[in-house]
């Protein structure tokens, strides 16, 4: 297949573009650099034979630019921090759903092409602290047997059935508005124009390529603030919400499994994340990168952000039986891969 991966120079965009181009793809990442050091990505993407195509998702006349129509697409350009959709909304929505909605009239007028869209655990508002939980020393828990929502949640995470609407009581942040908003288009466009969509609902990413920072890519930003910098970590709450934590390498096989079988799964909507098995709350993910570098945080507590969950975590029964998928890097591990090779490059990525 012809592959063009939007936001292909950010991290999952990378990983996403080494593994279509692994598995014997011709790859083009297109992508508009504004987000601070993703032109360092630039080398590992050329010297893996991946063109580099720049443009923004918000310019139509842009798509011009690609070296040939594509047969799939994978979207991932996208505006992805929650405090950043509140200080400038407009911005937000101008990428997030404008720019969703032009790869999606690329993909009608351009015979079709398969879609692959980067959804959010985000689109899910904060009703989820609703569902019962307990707090333990260092995370919350789900109380697994006082589901509330028992149609929609079960003792392995999320369902993709979870409600969506805010029913005027709810909040999923202007950021989580605006993904949702694509991710009903792209649904839309598959029922009335038959444009093959999938949707990826996505929970905690990260791993190598990941240009993290405060306010988004937190592992990333955990590790390198206390393996190669000050220690200084701002937490927002009390530290103890939990999140799936999938590794970029993981993420990536999901996207190029989509594409390679969008004629048995288009339409259809997927939470991916690490699940169950593959959890950790914020406090638990200092306390491990402490041990494994020897090194101490040094933590400030703001108050909760806005619609901010206290546990995110996806229930992967739908993708594992339909996509033949699952993640394998376990945090732990993919934590210490990510250390030795920063360490390995003297702090730097």
């Amino acid at each position: 297949m012809k592959i063009i991966v939007t936001g292909g120079a950010g991290h999952v965009g990378v990983n996403t573009c080494l593994e279509a181009k692994a598995k014997g793809h011709e790859v083009a990442c297109f992508d508009n650099f504004v987000r601070p050091l993703t032109e360092e990505n630039i080398t590992v993407l050329e010297s893996n034979g991946i063109l580099i195509v720049r443009g923004d998702v918000r310019n139509p006349e842009d798509f011009d630019k690609f070296p040939w129509i594509p047969d799939g697409i994978v979207h991932l350009a996208g505006q992805c921090g929650i405090p950043y959709s509140i200080v400038n909304p407009l911005y937000d929505f101008d990428v997030n759903v404008k720019g969703v909605i032009n790869i999606l009239e690329y993909s009608r007028t351009h015979g079709k092409i398969p879609v692959v869209f980067a959804s959010t655990n985000k689109v899910y508002t904060d009703m989820l602290n609703e569902v019962r939980f307990e707090e333990k020393e260092t995370r919350y828990e789900l109380n697994e047997a006082q589901f509330d929502y028992k149609d929609h949640i079960s003792k392995d995470g999320i369902k993709e059935t979870f409600p969506l609407d805010a029913f005027g009581k709810y909040s999923r942040s202007p950021y989580g508005t605006s993904k949702v908003a694509a991710d009903l288009y792209c649904q839309e466009y598959w029922r009335a124009f038959q444009v093959p969509t999938i949707v990826f609902r996505m929970s905690c990413i990260y791993g190598f390529y990941q240009k993290g920072v405060e306010d988004q890519g937190w592992v990333d930003h955990f590790l390198r603030t206390i393996a190669f910098g000050n220690g200084k970590i701002t937490i927002f709450g009390d530290g103890k919400q939990v999140r799936d934590m999938l590794f970029g390498t993981d993420v990536a096989q999901a996207y190029i499994a989509a594409l390679e079988q969008h004629k048995e799964v288009a339409g259809e909507v997927f939470n991916i994340g690490g699940g169950k098995d593959f959890t950790w709350s914020l406090l638990e993910a200092i306390h491990y990168i402490e041990e494994l570098t020897g090194k101490k945080a040094t933590i400030e507590y703001q108050d909760w952000r806005h619609a901010d969950q206290r546990i995110v975590y996806m229930d992967l029964a739908k993708v594992k039986e339909k996509l033949g998928w699952q993640p394998t890097v376990r945090p732990q591990e993919g934590v210490k891969l990510m250390f030795e090779v920063y360490k390995s490059m003297g702090g730097s990525k």
